[in-house]
């Protein structure tokens, strides 16, 4: 069964200490019809996200100095014009479950490595629900 490509034209920032799981992650955004920008660091996203709107964030769990839960935590508490922008926890740690993430501030949740068939998935399913508010961060912990 093959993907068939349709054009999304959604910004969508990925964040990854690892540079090839960044290049490979920005290959399938950009075979899908998205445009990327790219964040080596929770506080280099943080940076980019105060600066400039996007449609998805696909959020790295285990990063040094900042990891992805601490970026997310700080996201969701600031005030800018991502604060309620979609995360996607994306790691390789199997000893949470996709429930405790969206407990800590994240829409989503894909484990290592990525099919593009999930990539496509979460461009997809970027919108939320007509309705959707998100509770204030300090009520879901």
């Amino acid at each position: 069964m093959s993907i068939q490509t349709e054009p999304q034209n959604l910004m969508v920032l990925i964040v990854d200490d690892e540079p090839v799981n960044r290049l490979v992650l920005a290959r399938m955004v950009e075979h899908l019809g998205s445009q990327c920008l790219e964040a080596e660091s929770g506080a280099e996203a943080l940076e980019v996200l105060r600066q400039r709107p996007v449609d998805l964030v696909l959020m790295d769990i285990q990063m040094p100095q900042m990891t992805g839960i601490q970026a997310v935590e700080i996201l969701r508490e600031a005030p800018g014009p991502n604060r309620e922008a979609p995360v996607v926890a994306v790691t390789g740690d199997t000893t949470r479950n996709k429930h405790e993430y969206y407990e800590l501030g994240f829409d989503d949740y894909a484990n290592k490595p990525i099919s593009l068939a999930a990539v496509k998935q979460m461009l997809a399913a970027r919108r939320r629900p007509p309705g959707f508010v998100r509770r204030p961060f300090a009520q879901r912990v």
